[in-house]
Parts: C-alpha cells; sequence; structure tokens
C-alpha cells in the first residue's frame, strides 16, 4: 500500500543541505538529455546549492521536504501571490524510484489545498520544453500550456519553457 506524500517546511540548516543533496542527485539522473551536462551544473550551483535556496527562501520562496514513510523522497517550493492571485509551483522533484508513482499528485494536491486557503485562483509552473516524461506528467495532473517563455538564466544558458497552468 501506497503512503500519501507530504510535505515538511524547510526551515533548518540540515534541511536545507537535504534540498541540495536531493537537487544534485535528481537533477543529474532526471534531466541528462533534455539539457547539457554544462547547464546542469550551472543551475546547481546557481540555483539549487544551499546559499541560492537560503536566498530564495528568504525572498519568500517556501520549500518542502517531500516525505513518506520516513523518508526524503523530493522537494517542492512554491511563491504564494506571484502574480497575484496565482501560486507559483517554482519547484517539483522526485527521486526516480518514486516517480510514476502517484506522489506528484499527493504533493500537487497539498499545493492545491494552500492556494485555496490563500484563496488564490491557480497554480503555475514553468517546464522544459524538451522534458517530455514532466509534461506528460503535468497534464496528467490537469495542467495546461498557456505559454512559452524563453528566458536568459546566465553563464550563455536560456531556459526555453512551457507555462503550465492548473486552476484550483
Amino acid at each position: 500500500m501506497k503512503a500519501k506524500a507530504k510535505l515538511k517546511r524547510v526551515s533548518r540548516e540540515r534541511e536545507f543541505l537535504a534540498v541540495a543533496d536531493l537537487a544534485h542527485t535528481i537533477w543529474r539522473e532526471h534531466y541528462a538529455g533534455v539539457i547539457s551536462g554544462e547547464q546542469i551544473e550551472y543551475m546547481l550551483e546557481h540555483f539549487q546549492s544551499v546559499p541560492a535556496i537560503k536566498e530564495a527562501d528568504a525572498r519568500g520562496c517556501e520549500y518542502y521536504l517531500i516525505r513518506a514513510f520516513g523518508v526524503n523522497m523530493g522537494y517542492a517550493a512554491v511563491e504564494p501571490n506571484n502574480p497575484q492571485g496565482k501560486m507559483f509551483l517554482s519547484k517539483i522533484y522526485l527521486l526516480e524510484e518514486y516517480r510514476g508513482k502517484g506522489y506528484a499528485r499527493d504533493v500537487v494536491n497539498e499545493v492545491r489545498e494552500m492556494a485555496r486557503s490563500l484563496r488564490l485562483r491557480a497554480i503555475w509552473l514553468t517546464v522544459a520544453k524538451n522534458n517530455v516524461s514532466s509534461i506528460a506528467a503535468y497534464e496528467h495532473l490537469g495542467f495546461r500550456n498557456t505559454e512559452d517563455i524563453c528566458k536568459e538564466i546566465g553563464g550563455g544558458f536560456v531556459m526555453d519553457d512551457h507555462v503550465m497552468e492548473l486552476s484550483v
């Protein structure tokens, strides 16, 4: 029987470190073939390191460990009211062995409840246009593509993404 995945708010040093460790494992296993190895390492250093996570947290991005069975299975991050009336699901990442088992649905349902409690109308996220498996998973969860964006992120790299949205 599958245990329901739960979100645990990150607030302690060891939890920030756990998120960064998960990021390094997940990004290297999932993004190979989606973006270059150089871009993976750049993004890990600039956006998924402990200092970067703490800086984002200080700006209002709420980080969560995704847990079940007493184990950290992945991590998520949300930004309420970004933009006004919507919840930005900035990050939702699961270790490979937990993908395709319904845990992402548990997380999205919990984020949906957060958004509802704040009286927000939608959850949105960005996903690389060639990240076919994640796009399919988001569509299965009810997200729909609303626009495409291409954004420079430094180091000569860009994020060429779909913006996907889910009504709450």
